[in-house]
């Protein structure tokens, strides 16, 4: 029997071969990456047991099976299961398996920001949860490709709310890299009192150097975007030296940029690497220092 799986989600990976080794009332797996021993291991009866389950793991290499060996493979008892980081189903060999596979899934992959955005969509479903595209969007921001963080804080969502609201996911699901954008906009805003308790909450989760280095990420492309634009750079062009993949994104820079000078974030740049060095010797007071930055 040939089960077939790709993604690189390893804790689900392991709960689907859990789940299909419980189906069988199998109790342990071998696990090979030479596609040519698990072939045999799977076509070979066991005389002491009943049936064995082999699960070929392929971290890097591409699937390769001998068509004449699918039917065969599909007769057998015991159990293949083919883990694949990727796996096309428009070849020859995935049309060829399509009619033998006794599962065939499609699991979450972190490798790119499509594979990230549909995990969140996947595990939403999991977990019964109604996501809004804002929350969405935060949470692909907050947690980006760690899988195992999304899992753990998209099943305390749903305990707390099948259609929670972006402040509730917020609290329940922190992230300084997130939230460092919120406190730029605090800044640009000149809201210095509430940068205060902005503040005092991000440090409930964050260290000090963690918050500057977000927030000195999200200045330093502002700043490069300013610098881009005044040299009348296309849109790619600025993207690219921006570091924004993104190119959407730039309309919402130049949104945030009509009200500062590039010299007023030169100014906040400075301000926040001087900030991190004063850190080496524990003589900076970090909210004191954000709330100077809204005097740009």
């Amino acid at each position: 029997m040939i089960f077939l799986f790709s993604g690189n989600d390893t804790i689900l990976i392991e709960q689907q071969i859990k789940h299909i080794l419980s189906q069988y009332q199998l109790s342990r797996y071998s696990k090979l990456e030479d596609p040519k021993q698990a072939y045999l291991r799977c076509l070979i009866l066991n005389l002491l047991t009943e049936v064995t389950a082999t699960v070929l793991e392929l971290p890097q290499v591409q699937l390769d099976l001998d068509l004449n060996y699918i039917s065969r493979l599909h007769k057998s008892k015991n159990l293949l299961l083919i883990i694949c980081p990727s796996f096309d189903r428009r070849t020859k060999l995935g049309q060829a398996l399509k009619p033998y596979l006794v599962s065939n899934s499609d699991l979450p992959n972190n490798w790119n920001k499509q594979g990230i955005k549909q995990a969140i969509d996947f595990y939403a479903r999991q977990f019964g949860l109604n996501l809004t595209p804002e929350v969405k969007e935060y949470l692909y921001l907050a947690l980006n490709n760690n899988f195992s963080l999304l899992r753990s804080g998209l099943d305390s969502l749903a305990l707390l709310s099948p259609n929670p609201s972006l402040n509730l996911v917020k609290e329940v699901v922190p992230s300084v890299y997130a939230t460092a954008i919120d406190l730029k906009q605090l800044i640009l805003q000149r809201k210095r009192d509430e940068v205060k308790s902005y503040v005092t909450k991000l440090k409930a989760f964050a260290t000090d150097r963690a918050i500057l280095a977000s927030l000195g990420t999200q200045f330093t492309v502002l700043m490069q975007t300013a610098i881009g634009i005044q040299q009348n750079l296309s849109d790619s062009d600025l993207a690219k030296l921006a570091g924004i993949k993104n190119v959407k994104r730039l309309y919402f820079l130049r949104q945030e940029l009509k009200h500062i000078s590039i010299e007023q974030l030169i100014w906040l740049n400075r301000l926040i690497e001087d900030s991190k060095i004063q850190l080496n010797y524990n003589a900076c007071d970090l909210t004191a220092r954000l709330m100077m930055m809204c005097c740009w």
